[in-house]
């Protein structure tokens, strides 16, 4: 689900930026409070959103490297509740790629360090292109332990197992076709790798 975003955003948004977290890794953007204004109780937690399109997810530091709509490039601190919606489904922080446009949830702490608590996507690399955001793959296999409601299901092939999931804004075919499987179903398909056994369907063939 890889994907990059759209360069207009909302201006109804209010614009963040990401405070410096360490010298190893300065953002070179302006405290939150700088950019909403001063606004928040003196001394507590400042709260807004952060309009932004990813450019990497480093999952061992949990750390999201973004760039603002004007251009400045810093880290925000994200951990296991974070959650990340598109349309109405929950996708994990390591299924965001370079490039997606979200919107962030996000508050700066004592240490005017950034966490984002929600992620919500809005524009995928496949809605700005058309394309897979990554290399395509063929893959042929048997439907197992499939969870409709999640859009996921574990695809067991002759090399091993995968779980393969809907992208964010999957085309109508292909929802269609998931929408359809049942456990036992044999499939082959094109999918994009996401590392770690995962991949994200590309298409039905």
């Amino acid at each position: 689900m890889r994907s990059i975003f759209a360069r207009r955003y909302p201006t109804a948004l209010v614009l963040a930026s990401v405070a410096a977290l360490s010298s190893a890794c300065s953002t070179g953007l302006g405290s939150l409070g700088d950019i909403l204004g001063g606004s928040g109780t003196p001394g507590g937690q400042q709260q807004g959103q952060l309009n932004v399109e990813v450019r990497s997810v480093d999952e061992s530091q949990r750390l999201i490297q973004v760039t603002t709509t004007q251009g400045q490039t810093g880290n925000v601190r994200y951990d296991q509740n974070t959650v990340v919606v598109y349309q109405q489904q929950q996708y994990p922080v390591a299924a965001l790629e370079r490039g997606d446009v979200v919107v962030m949830q996000v508050q700066e702490d004592a240490r005017g360090e950034l966490y984002v608590s929600r992620i919500d996507v809005q524009q995928s690399v496949q809605e700005r292109t058309g394309q897979a955001g990554g290399n395509v793959q063929e893959l042929y296999g048997r439907v197992a332990n499939l969870d409709r409601n999640r859009g996921w299901f574990v695809l067991q092939t002759q090399s091993g197992n995968l779980t393969v999931s809907l992208p964010y804004n999957p085309p109508q075919a292909t929802l269609d076709y998931f929408n359809r499987l049942r456990n036992g179903d044999t499939v082959r398909l094109e999918v994009t790798p996401l590392g770690a056994g995962r991949a994200e369907i590309y298409r039905f063939l």
